[in-house]
């Protein structure tokens, strides 16, 4: 009898692996917005929900890959303001102010500049690293919010 034949791997690419890095870079910020019940609040309209129940709205969009794993541009948004209302400009005029008061109205320019450039070229280890130090600073959190389990805690691969 033949084996059955396995499909090969498909090879991760740089950009499937900045998107995971991404989506956890969103998760780290509304974890740190959070206050110790885990609620956060939406930088543009104010309503206060989960941190699960929010989105991490990008202050240039994603498809600037520059910002896409910058830290300072992503802030909690409701996903009503993230989704629907971004595309209004009352709602973008709320969060170029809430950016103003919170990084200066220099960086927010800089940013501005930037988004201009030429998009870089990440290297696969550069983004690698950052998912693991990301992934860090999410368990730091979740201990801090007491939503850790202990099961996560207990070491990958069990003594024999």
């Amino acid at each position: 009898m033949k084996a059955p034949k396995t499909k090969p791997k498909k090879k991760v690419t740089v950009s499937q692996e900045m998107e995971k890095a991404a989506v956890l870079l969103q998760k780290l910020v509304r974890l740190k917005a959070a206050d110790l019940n885990g609620i956060c609040e939406c930088v543009t309209c104010g309503v206060k929900k989960h941190y699960k129940m929010m989105d991490g709205g990008h202050f240039y969009g994603r498809t600037h890959r520059v910002f896409m794993l910058m830290e300072e541009q992503i802030n909690p948004q409701c996903k009503a303001c993230n989704m629907f209302n971004m595309k209004r400009t009352r709602t973008q005029e709320r969060y170029r102010i809430y950016m103003e008061d919170m990084y200066g109205v220099r960086r927010i320019k800089a940013m501005n500049r930037l988004s201009f450039r030429d998009q870089p070229k990440f290297k696969m280890s550069d983004v690698l690293a950052f998912k693991t130090e990301v992934k860090k600073q999410i368990r730091s959190q979740l201990i801090r919010l007491g939503e850790y389990k202990e099961t996560q805690m207990k070491l990958r691969y069990p003594k024999k």
